[in-house]
């Protein structure tokens, strides 16, 4: 009987730390999962930073008035998250609340809710228009970063240098979870476009997790990995368990003094 329940326990605890489970078995089959990706692309929205490069093949003259002047700033698209300065890069562009930016030569134009290819075309019709010349426009944004908190490796703030990114992936960039951490409710917590926010509790362990229209996060998400029930228990029955073992020891010597001391 014992050895039973050692073997569902074992079972029973595998099955929480495994991601993708599926309640069928997938051994050496391919199987198509839908996914949001397509449409999971960054847009960008106020308080997002920027850098919009303009180059002109043949007239660099005329490429820089689109561009912004170039400081050592730690503000730099080159500089790295502690503020080093790597060398002289090209300043960022903040976009306002009313989600524009202040772009030379045009002016106020808006800019939130592009994705960074729709803004490098939109941009590119513009100085077309203006110049006359066909340029080359590239758009990065350089405040993409997502929290991770709780039951992983290296918790903090993760830089993100692409448009497109998923939970485990973030994970994996954070160390992944620790074995104390619960794969079936993380809590995502995102920003509302009112200035609210969302709580989504998220479970990796399912593969269904993957058609989750929460599986691909957005700029300033913040991820918390709960412990599970074995960590979160620890927290209490470590010191209980201490102070048990150490007045424990005390009795047990005074009985053993006292003893010694009937004996003489």
């Amino acid at each position: 009987m014992f050895i039973s329940l050692l073997i569902f326990e074992s079972c029973s605890s595998s099955k929480k730390v495994i991601y993708f489970q599926s309640t069928e078995s997938r051994e050496g089959q391919v199987v198509d999962l839908p996914s949001y990706r397509n449409e999971k692309v960054i847009r960008f929205r106020p308080d997002d930073i920027l850098g919009i490069t303009v180059n002109i093949p043949g007239a660099p003259n005329v490429a820089a008035d689109y561009n912004l002047p170039l400081i050592p700033s730690a503000t730099s698209e080159n500089s790295t998250e502690s503020g080093v300065i790597q060398g002289v890069g090209r300043q960022g562009y903040l976009i306002k609340k009313d989600g524009t930016i202040d772009f030379p030569v045009v002016g106020n134009i808006k800019v939130s809710g592009y994705t960074q290819g729709e803004l490098e075309d939109f941009l590119k019709e513009v100085v077309m228009r203006r110049a006359k010349v066909t340029p080359v426009i590239t758009v990065r944004i350089m405040n993409f970063d997502v929290y991770v908190t709780g039951e992983v490796s290296r918790p903090g703030k993760v830089r993100i240098d692409k448009d497109n990114i998923n939970i485990l992936e973030v994970l994996s960039l954070a160390g992944d979870m620790t074995i104390y951490g619960r794969r079936d409710d993380i809590l995502l917590k995102r920003q509302t476009p009112d200035g609210g926010y969302m709580l989504i509790s998220l479970d990796i362990s399912k593969e269904d997790i993957i058609s989750s229209p929460y599986y691909f996060l957005q700029q300033n998400d913040e991820l918390y990995v709960k412990p599970n029930n074995a960590k979160a228990q620890s927290g209490i029955v470590s010191p209980l368990l201490s102070v048990t073992i150490g007045v424990s020891s005390f009795l047990m010597s005074l009985v053993t003094f006292v003893l010694m001391l009937s004996r003489q």
